[in-house]
């Protein structure tokens, strides 16, 4: 099995999710330098979607026809206070939600911390292929809440790698300098 860099999201946005808390500078959660995408809810309630898509992978990183094996992100985040703020609904996105809801409810930490999701064998509740995950629409999707609590969250970034078999090659059998098949040991 083969795995890709860790790649950031080249486009990141709020999105509409019952006009709930919306997402401040959504474009600071694509890179690693900590500038922050901000949201403040208020108590009880969720907050608007974070988007981030067109992670740039290609078929330089995936082969055609590879199987993809697992999905591997991580998000850097953490909260003003450690009153209890905890992901409220976190997908991958294929051109919409797919998937399980990944959402942990692990308390957020009150200095930036990576949690990471997924793994070189968890699909994360879906099937992709090689085409899904080069498409400028592949990504992840993420609401918070604060819990009890009143308070700031911020996340730094979500980069993402996956894990795949390449397709179809197949092996070479191996030959000596003379271009006869090769039987020895290598030594």
């Amino acid at each position: 099995m083969a795995v890709t860099s860790y790649k950031f999201a080249g486009t990141a946005v709020n999105v509409d999710r019952d006009t709930k808390g919306a997402w401040s500078n959504p474009d600071y959660a694509k890179a690693d330098d900590t500038s922050y995408a901000t949201n403040a809810p208020g108590k009880n309630c969720y907050s608007d979607w974070l988007l981030l898509t067109n992670y740039g992978f290609s078929s330089s990183d995936i082969p055609s026809g590879a199987t993809i094996n697992g999905i591997e992100f991580i998000i850097c985040r953490h909260a003003s206070s450690p009153t209890g703020c905890t992901d409220s609904a976190l997908y991958l996105y294929d051109d919409g939600q797919v998937g399980n809801n990944l959402a942990s409810a692990t308390k957020y930490p009150t200095s930036p911390t990576e949690a990471t999701y997924g793994g070189a064998t968890n699909m994360c509740g879906t099937t992709l292929t090689q085409a899904d995950i080069v498409a400028n629409t592949f990504g992840v999707i993420l609401s918070v809440t604060p819990g009890t609590g009143d308070l700031q969250i911020y996340v730094d970034y979500i980069k993402i790698r996956v894990y795949y078999t390449a397709g179809g090659a197949g092996s070479l059998p191996l030959k000596n300098v003379f271009g006869r098949p090769f039987s020895g040991v290598f030594r």
